[in-house]
């Protein structure tokens, strides 16, 4: 059965499963019911919560530190990413996981796109998953690849799953073509920090088809 649940301006959509895992999926509001179809049967095979996250301003808060907008129209990136986890972890997570009566939760997380690249940065950021997945994760963000090589990792145990479309390069836009080598550099520079990394090149464009890509990296993380 699935349970819908609002909370401050975010809205949750919770698989729920017996035991302490919870896996936690941030996704566009576009994406909202292509996610919910893989919801039952993977907490079910998991033996994992699954709870779909939406409703957050997608270009503000889940980047790690300002940057243009990809096209000319849209708004720049905010770099809110250290704020919007920290609600994550002190309100969002754990109203959700009091809700689903588990006391001491071992937490996943997954992202696409510019989530995606929240999961990952996220490594640097808390030691609260054991494992992340990020599916076309916009890896290519402006400085993320020199930051990451540079900075001291806060994870280092977490298994990491990588996704990407072998599609995707081919952009007209110079940062969004540089995303499969972002992809394979991320790849080895967690690697080289001790995260367990699978990575996967996968037939496809941006994401899609989701649900399947969705699957997969659940079945890697879980």
């Amino acid at each position: 059965m699935m349970i819908s649940r609002a909370y401050h301006g975010l809205d949750f959509c919770i698989a729920k499963s017996e035991g302490n895992r919870v896996c936690y999926i941030l996704l566009p509001e576009g994406l909202r019911e292509d996610g919910m179809k893989v919801l039952e049967e993977c907490a079910a095979r998991h033996q994992c919560s699954i709870v779909l996250v939406t409703g957050m301003d997608w270009n503000k808060v889940l980047t790690p530190w300002p940057a243009p907008g990809i096209f000319k129209k849209e708004k720049p990136f905010g770099g809110y990413a250290k704020d919007f986890l920290k609600e994550l972890l002190n309100e969002y997570f754990p109203s959700i996981e009091s809700f689903l009566n588990v006391k001491t939760p071992e937490r996943f997380l997954v992202g696409v796109s510019l989530s995606g690249l929240f999961a990952v940065w996220s490594l640097w950021a808390t030691d609260s998953f054991k494992a992340v997945a990020s599916v076309s994760g916009s890896l290519w963000y402006d400085g993320l690849i020199s930051w990451a090589q540079s900075t001291d990792i806060v994870n280092s145990k977490a298994k990491v799953f990588l996704s990407l479309g072998d599609k995707e390069k081919k952009s007209k836009d110079i940062r969004l073509a540089m995303v499969e080598d972002a992809t394979a550099t991320m790849s080895a520079v967690l690697s080289q920090k001790g995260c367990p990394v699978e990575f996967k090149l996968v037939s496809g464009t941006h994401f899609s088809p989701i649900v399947p890509r969705l699957a997969m990296a659940l079945e890697s993380i879980l």
